[in-house]
């Protein structure tokens, strides 16, 4: 009885380990969701395999990292937590060309001036002095505009109504 215990015990904590053996992953279109054969994928840097006609990769496991490359898709590296079952995949018209900043274009600073100076005359928080801290998600703040707009609308509402309250009022005094 003894011996039997003993084997339950360590078969017990055998079954975590021989589980975990190969995660299946399906690599599919983020937009058609569509599978994606022939992806390689990338094991901790050393490991090459590619999806079959069905998008599918077998990984043995444990892994810390997989990379994921397609020539009509972006590449993706996840960490072995971030790993699921299904792997969507971006396509490259999706995504934008890398863009090298070298250095401030003195037209481009005169623009910035003029945007500074008109949100300065229109009333607007304005971050503080300077190219580097300029805040430009505040130009294009679609809902700061549109509020903007209704503020001053009301405001042109609620003069108008003033003046019409006002004669009224003098009169029956």
């Amino acid at each position: 009885m003894k011996i039997f215990k003993t084997i339950l015990i360590l078969s017990l904590f055998c079954l975590p380990v021989m589980a975990q053996t190969h995660r299946s992953i399906v690599v599919v279109d983020m937009d058609t969701y569509q599978i994606i054969p022939d992806v390689s994928v990338k094991v901790d840097n050393r490991m090459i395999v590619f999806t079959d006609k069905q998008g599918r990769v077998d990984i043995g496991e444990p892994f810390d990292s997989v990379m994921f490359s397609h020539v009509r898709y972006g590449k993706e590296k996840l960490l072995a937590k971030e790993v699921t079952d299904t792997m969507y995949l971006l396509p490259n018209e999706h995504l934008l060309p890398e863009v090298i900043v070298s250095e401030l274009d003195p037209r481009v600073a005169a623009m910035i001036e003029g945007w500074v100076s008109n949100a300065a005359s229109e009333g607007a928080m304005l971050a503080p002095k300077g190219v580097a801290s300029f805040d430009f998600s505040s130009l294009l703040d679609k809902r700061r505009r549109r509020d903007k707009k209704h503020l001053k609308r009301a405001r042109k509402i609620l003069e108008e109504w003033d003046e019409k309250q006002t004669p009224a009022t003098e009169t029956n005094k």
